[in-house]
């Protein structure tokens, strides 16, 4: 999948959160990439976990039991200048409709998510005044990470993600709440498409990490209780996240118990 300027639209309309979601819905359907049932399925899944990731942006989708209704993989995006109460306080700016018969959809969102994950990326598109600026501001060359990483000291553990459809938004959001009870830091770099490592309480990071059915994830712990936060860590990766029935995950045997000390390289 690759985004082009055909996806994008930019409305001034003052709109509420079921208005934009029946707008995005609507560009789906009009691009025969979604049946009008899509649209409940939207909804239902904003009942079940909210699609905003943070930083003005919000990524509504369906939910498995509406994906039926996806007749073709496909992304339309929509950026509010006025801004859409989004619910908790949370204001969306760009709101990015995702239709996906299984994980086709996670390279491009890895892609948006890397990007709109930089502070200035809102204010930017406020400015944009054409789908090819906001296009130009949703590719620019992510250079956050690309710069040479110190050696890390801390705990160390590697799980295995078995959802189908990998970390997906609801199940990344899964993680991260879960993360965020313990007081220690946790980065997570993705083994198998070298990207990262990222904040593993920051959602949009662990979205962008793209991580499919099958990969390997590094969680670093620094701080206090480090050992017992992998360990509940990866007890909620082996129980599905939140989607699926407990699975034997296991941890390659060389990172069964936590290591110390690592040398991170980005883009080896």
């Amino acid at each position: 999948m690759q985004l082009c300027e055909q996806d994008i639209f930019i409305s001034n309309d003052q709109v509420d959160k079921s208005a934009a979601l029946q707008r995005v819905s609507a560009l789906l359907v009009a691009a025969g990439k979604t049946t009008p049932e899509y649209l409940q399925g939207m909804r239902d899944r904003e009942a079940q976990i909210s699609t905003y990731l943070g930083n003005g942006i919000a990524i509504p989708h369906g939910t498995p039991e509406t994906r039926d209704a996806v007749l073709h993989t496909g992304v339309k995006v929509i950026v509010f200048r006025q801004g859409v109460p989004w619910g908790d306080d949370n204001v969306a700016y760009m709101v990015i409709g995702i239709a996906a018969r299984s994980n086709e959809h996670l390279d491009i969102l890895r892609q948006l998510t890397r990007v709109l994950s930089d502070d200035g990326i809102p204010q930017a598109l406020q400015q944009a005044e054409t789908p090819t600026d906001v296009l130009a501001v949703l590719t620019k060359v992510d250079t956050d990470n690309v710069q040479a990483q110190e050696e890390q000291k801390g705990e160390e553990a590697i799980f295995v993600i078995h959802n189908p459809h990998g970390l997906h938004a609801r199940p990344s959001a899964v993680l991260t709440k879960f993360i965020r009870q313990f007081s220690c830091h946790v980065t997570i770099e993705n083994l198998d498409n070298a990207i990262g490592p990222v904040d593993g309480k920051n959602l949009m990071k662990v979205v962008s990490l793209g991580a499919k059915n099958g990969h390997r994830l590094r969680f670093i712990a620094q701080g206090t209780d480090t050992r017992h936060a992998l360990y509940e860590i990866g007890q909620s990766i082996k129980q599905g996240l939140g989607e699926m029935g407990s699975v034997p995950v296991t941890p390659p045997p060389e990172t069964t118990q936590p290591k110390r000390s690592w040398l991170s390289r980005l883009f080896s």
